[in-house]
């Protein structure tokens, strides 16, 4: 039998326009399968509560989603289940973690904390999976190609890297991303480039890395509890999977400006040392040309800056 929460979107009957209608459920789709990775199995819409709407919240806060983002989301899940008689989630988006910090406000202020995964945990973590199992060396490729590329976890498992890479050297990055919108990498850094080299021995017959004879689903799952296993968690180093996307993000910082964002403990005073009066032209630059690099729109300054902080002043 399939999943009975994904089944009952399809069969919804939901209000406002064809376009507004398709926007929902494609919102609560989204949830579903974030809440099947979390491990909830709730099979009914009459039963989805405001707990599993903060743990999904919660995943979707640590990979850096917008409050827009999370907003527009949770419109949909309550759509749904309010077709289904559901009335009880909570209208308003307050939902908080267990030690009571607000997952979601109004807007959401930049706060520089570093939510990079520690180059020490990483290197670590590298070592362990690459004397495992099969999956396990899979799974280190995944991890590298977050590190040194900046992908986020279903790019890196949706790559194939015999058709990722272009004649030129640059990457194209195309399964997996959020919206669909793809994207083109023009500076892939020597490691990157030598991550998806070694990633090829790992295709299968998906086309992808995800293993054969495993759901995406299955695999997602297999994975996060692998890297909680190998330390890459919240609890254990401060920062979760897609933390290896901001620690990208922060080098590439650097690498651009030849200075450290304030997230990775810079300052104004090393930006000046570094650059001069050019420091706040190569800030922007830099923060433009992350932004395409990552997937986003050049109007998502909210986002470059939960990885990066905000601008010295």
């Amino acid at each position: 039998m399939g999943d009975q929460l994904l089944y009952a979107i399809g069969r919804a009957r939901l209000h406002g326009s064809a376009k507004t209608r398709y926007q929902h459920r494609a919102e609560a789709t989204r949830f579903v399968n974030e809440l099947r990775v979390v491990g909830f199995a709730v099979q009914s819409w009459k039963n989805v509560t405001n707990r599993h709407m903060a743990a999904v919240v919660e995943r979707w806060r640590d990979r850096g989603l917008s409050t827009a983002t999370l907003k527009e989301y949770l419109s949909g899940v309550r759509a749904v289940a309010r077709a289904y008689g559901n009335a009880d989630l909570r209208e308003k988006n307050d939902f908080r973690t267990a030690d009571g910090s607000l997952l979601v406000g109004s807007r959401v202020g930049v706060d520089n904390r570093n939510r990079a995964v520690p180059d020490a945990v990483y290197a670590a973590a590298l070592e362990v999976l690459r004397a495992g199992t099969e999956d396990e060396q899979r799974f280190a490729i995944h991890l590298r190609l977050m590190r040194t590329g900046g992908l986020r976890h279903e790019e890196a498992r949706k790559l194939n890297p015999f058709r990722c890479l272009l004649a030129d050297g640059r990457v194209f990055v195309s399964d997996g991303t959020k919206g669909g919108r793809e994207r083109v990498i023009s500076n892939p850094s020597p490691a990157f480039l030598t991550a998806i080299e070694d990633a090829r021995r790992f295709v299968s017959s998906h086309g992808n890395l995800m293993p054969d004879g495993m759901s995406e689903r299955a695999w997602e799952k297999k994975a996060y509890a692998c890297a909680h296993a190998v330390g890459i968690s919240k609890e254990a180093c401060g920062a979760s999977l897609h933390g290896l996307r901001h620690a990208y993000t922060q080098e590439r910082y650097a690498d651009i400006t030849g200075f450290r964002c304030a997230s990775a403990g810079g300052t104004l005073v090393e930006a000046q040392e570094a650059a001069g009066d050019g420091w706040r032209q190569l800030d922007s630059d830099a923060r433009l040309l992350i932004k395409a690099e990552l997937g986003h729109g050049p109007d998502r300054d909210d986002v470059v800056a939960r990885y990066l902080g905000a601008r010295f002043r």
